[in-house]
């Protein structure tokens, strides 16, 4: 039976596609480097920041990535928060899912901007837990962050349940020995459930 549901952000929580875009864009012209176009984007969408510095750059040396990440993390180079949006139905599923599963958030983000959406930021009271990129040494797909995310939660991971949108996010779940529910309309996944529909994850937790 499931007592855990944990979120990720980008693209499941948050549409943030245009925003993660203009903030590479802004970032790589910050820091000297050529920007991302457009088409050149979507295979960097759900990569960390530092993956994506490393891609968009082709440094290899830790010292000259993290000298960009600083950059990104600290935002000396602008994110548009603007431009976040947060899909129809999530808030009251949120708040129908936490009067009876203990919920939590798992995401590649860096700390400071996990509740920069001011939409998210006034549903953080209902995530008793939140896992960023600074809390593991490891990232997705392995699974240590849904493993601590689970611990903090007092759950063991087979009554726990990783609501993403790639790939990426059912292998994580899986290695931790989770279930996985891809919320996109891509349905070419190994996920144990799929859904385009926010508001139908009350019933498709329930049948796990």
């Amino acid at each position: 039976m499931i007592k855990a549901v944990i979120f990720d952000i980008d693209g499941v929580l948050l549409d943030s596609f245009e925003a993660n875009l203009k903030f590479y864009q802004n970032l790589m012209t910050f820091s000297g480097h050529r920007p991302p176009t457009r088409q050149e984007f979507p295979p960097l969408f759900h990569l960390a920041m530092w993956d994506g510095i490393k891609k968009l750059t082709g440094l290899s040396k830790d010292e000259d990535i993290k000298k960009i990440w600083e950059m990104g993390k600290n935002r000396k180079s602008l994110y548009p928060v603007e431009l976040l949006k947060m899909p129809d139905g999530i808030a009251p599923t949120v708040r129908t899912l936490n009067k009876k599963y203990l919920l939590g958030i798992v995401t590649s983000r860096v700390k400071k901007s996990v509740f920069e959406s001011p939409e998210l930021a006034a549903m953080q009271k209902y995530f008793q837990v939140t896992i960023s990129y600074e809390d593991t040494l490891n990232h997705k797909p392995h699974p240590e962050p849904l493993l601590l995310a689970a611990k903090k939660l007092d759950t063991k991971p087979e009554e726990t349940v990783y609501i993403g949108d790639v790939e990426n996010d059912v292998r994580a779940a899986h290695a931790a020995n989770m279930k996985a529910i891809i919320y996109s309309k891509n349905t070419q996944t190994n996920a144990d459930r799929y859904t385009a529909s926010f508001k139908s994850l009350p019933k498709l937790i329930s049948t796990l």
